[in-house]
């Protein structure tokens, strides 16, 4: 089941980068990636202006590519003149930028940008039928931390949500996903105890669990044994990634045409 999930994880993060170059390429005027843009072209001379004139003008053309393709309202209604191929698209591009800024703020372990992700994961659970549950769970989550908790312990249970086990950057896990692995190594041992098996040995080895991954993983790297991953390899994508782009280019999906739908899903709102 968690294989398949990745599965449809990883497949989802490959169409969703291909529709964001899709829309890329609509937004600066470009016929493909290799061209040269037409609109939102910078300055002639930005090679020339200062680093917060470069910074304003990379600013000012995001937050126009968001106000026109993340914060787009989608054309309602059952009527013929609606573009559901451009709905779907726009759908799919939004649910994209959550699910990849949610990985990348459990990566960099920043709290603060998944608190505030709690709170957009709120209203599109609450706006899907049968996600009422983990709206809820957002909402206890946003509620206990801005409300109910002390500052202080508001602050520990934001930025408590992940762990760097290993170090480095951009090397942080969800905690549940650690206590699980940390779980998995205590069944191991107490396994390994066999008729020795107590209580005291149990709690014992609950609490000693984290050190002993830490000492065997220090072991295999000293003696040069390589580890195995904790992560599936994956094929390259970059065919699919290909093979996506070319069908974009020539179904345009950013582009407003009047009822154009798709086969199995002909109603996007």
């Amino acid at each position: 089941m968690l294989n398949t999930m990745k599965i449809v994880s990883n497949s989802f993060l490959v169409w969703g980068k291909c529709f964001t170059i899709e829309a890329l390429i609509q937004f600066f005027g470009m016929e493909n990636q290799d061209d040269h843009p037409t609109k939102h072209k910078p300055p002639s001379n930005i090679n020339e202006m200062g680093r917060e004139e470069i910074e304003k003008y990379y600013e000012d053309v995001l937050d126009e590519f968001i106000n026109q393709f993340l914060l787009a309202n989608m054309t309602g209604g059952d009527s013929d003149e609606n573009d559901f191929v451009n709905n779907y698209s726009i759908c799919l591009l939004q649910y994209f930028f959550v699910l990849h800024d949610m990985k990348d703020a459990v990566h960099e372990g920043n709290g603060e940008r998944l608190a505030t992700l709690h709170k957009q994961l709120l209203l599109h659970f609450k706006s899907v039928q049968g996600f009422n549950s983990y709206a809820i769970e957002m909402l206890i989550n946003v509620v206990q931390n801005m409300v109910f908790l002390s500052p202080a312990q508001s602050h520990q249970c934001i930025w408590a949500s992940t762990a760097n086990w290993k170090g480095g950057a951009q090397r942080n896990v969800e905690i549940d996903l650690l206590q699980e692995n940390r779980n998995r190594d205590l069944k191991k041992l107490i396994k390994g105890m066999g008729a020795n098996k107590t209580d005291k040995a149990i709690d014992n080895a609950s609490r000693a669990v984290g050190g002993a991954r830490k000492i065997a993983e220090n072991f295999d790297y000293m003696v040069y044994r390589e580890a195995k991953s904790s992560s599936h390899s994956h094929a390259s994508s970059l065919k699919d990634e290909s093979k996506v782009l070319s069908d974009l280019r020539i179904l345009k999906p950013f582009s407003i045409q009047a009822n154009r739908k798709h086969a199995s899903f002909r109603k996007i709102k």
